[in-house]
């Protein structure tokens, strides 16, 4: 699996400040991406990362928001069971 500065080609000023390298993660995978305000702005940007991994970055931030609002999970469970 390749790391986004790897598909992107970053240079190493660019990588060498970014906080997934920094913190030996997926660029999905950090809280806060440098560069970036949310996943959903790279994903707006046509993001060759999201092209190749776009299943996982769904999962994250299917999970991601999961957190931010758990109401949401209950409410997809009621429309489940009334379809």
């Amino acid at each position: 699996m390749k790391n986004c500065w790897e598909i992107k080609k970053c240079s190493a000023a660019q990588y060498l400040n970014c906080k997934a390298y920094l913190e030996g993660k997926r660029c999905w995978e950090v809280s806060n991406p440098r560069g970036s305000r949310s996943l959903l702005l790279c994903l707006q940007m046509g993001c060759p990362v999201y092209d190749i991994y776009m299943d996982d970055i769904d999962r994250e931030i299917e999970y991601r928001l999961r957190l931010m609002f758990p109401f949401l999970a209950s409410v997809e469970e009621v429309e489940g069971e009334s379809s």
